[in-house]
């Protein structure tokens, strides 16, 4: 199923896929700076005609550029079931505040500059890796950045550690 369509408005692209504007203008040059700004009302096939893009291009790549980020998502059941069996990488990509406060599994990697080589080396002999957060915001964002960089079993935990609390382990403090 096709999400977006050049009538599309730019309000609709950016709510239902929040990489959008950084899509658009690594690909395309849209919607990174005030010469290449759009309006929330104007419809992808307005945005590229009045850049001289083309539109149809534009809406392919937006059209892959959601399902990526829908296939990098993982919900708490799965996640659960995953993390039950071996060879399975947990990657908490919070704060350190939050990491001391709770985590999910016994040797979650916290992500920092220092980890990062660690989790590449790990993460390419996983099964999976899972990537968490508070509420999966930034762990999606993380997880695509992984994925593109040779980890393509990266995937982030929908919802974070809130839902996963929340359905699978209420002993997990909420904050």
């Amino acid at each position: 199923m096709l999400e977006f369509s050049l009538k599309s408005t730019m309000k609709e692209v950016e709510t239902r896929y929040p990489f959008a504007r950084a899509m658009l203008h690594a690909q395309f040059h849209v919607g990174g700076c005030a010469s290449c700004g759009f309006e929330p009302d104007e419809t992808l096939e307005q945005v590229a005609q009045k850049h001289s893009k083309d539109a149809d291009a534009m809406v392919d790549s937006l059209n892959a550029g959601i399902t990526d980020m829908r296939s990098a998502e993982i919900d708490a059941d799965a996640a659960a079931k995953l993390i039950k069996e071996e060879n399975v990488l947990l990657v908490d990509v919070r704060e350190q505040w939050e990491f001391d406060l709770c985590r999910i599994g016994e040797t979650p990697i916290l992500l920092s500059e220092k980890t990062m080589p660690l989790v590449f080396e790990n993460g390419t002999q996983s099964k999976a890796v899972i990537v968490y957060c508070h509420h999966g915001v930034r762990s999606l964002n993380a997880a695509l950045y992984m994925r593109q960089n040779g980890l393509p079993n990266a995937v982030s935990l929908r919802g974070g550690i809130d839902r996963f609390a929340q359905i699978i382990d209420p002993s997990i403090p909420r904050y």
